[in-house]
């Protein structure tokens, strides 16, 4: 499929048919996080993947089953793939810490103008989401305000490991269309980009 295709179809899907796809398909998907950007060759992105009935059920209940369903299906715990995208900050201060890094900075680690860590996590999540419509599949990409809580229960997360949300992907359902009420709120392009100044 070419860039151009995947970007026309590139949407946040709230509808799967509950079936399941395939290890190779799951393993090709989560394989782009060797792709992925990553400072400093930090390597502070990861992915946990979870496919098991009882334990997408119980994402979709802590994550609210209520406000994610839609003609009465609940489209987090219909999507057979959660993939828990996360970044870990202590790795790159370590990375950053090491000698050939301090070397160009004359001994102190670089001042960090964004967390690249989140930079890099998202990043890789939206990579996820344009290999998924590579094979074939749609997705979506969630968050929870108690997220980091729920996935250490749920998922065991290290402490230093921040779950940045959830991917989920699957074979797209019965999706109604956005409709008009998006395309009312979209900014026009000339309020998005910005040439030679701002």
């Amino acid at each position: 499929m070419e860039f151009r295709e995947i970007l026309a179809r590139r949407r946040m899907h709230r509808a799967f048919l509950p079936e399941p796809i395939t290890q190779e398909q799951i393993e090709r998907i989560v394989g782009v996080i060797r792709r992925a950007p990553s400072g400093g060759f930090s390597q502070g992105a990861s992915i946990v993947v979870v496919t098991e009935d009882e334990r997408r059920a119980a994402i979709a209940r802590a994550f609210g089953d209520e406000h994610y369903s839609l003609n009465g299906r609940n489209f987090l715990a219909d999507a057979p793939v959660h993939l828990v995208i996360s970044a870990n900050e202590s790795l790159y201060h370590a990375r950053y810490n090491e000698a050939d890094k301090l070397r160009a900075t004359g001994g102190d680690e670089v001042t960090w103008p964004v967390p690249y860590w989140f930079v890099d996590a998202g990043a890789l999540m939206m990579l996820v989401l344009a290999a998924a419509i590579d094979e074939g599949l749609a997705g979506a990409f969630v968050g929870h305000p108690d997220q980091k809580r729920i996935f250490d229960e749920l998922l065991g997360l290290p402490a230093e490991v921040v779950p940045i949300g959830l991917a989920v992907v699957g074979k797209p359902g019965g999706d109604p269309p956005a409709g008009s009420r998006l395309k009312e709120r979209r900014r026009s392009t000339e309020a998005l980009i910005h040439w030679q100044g701002w």
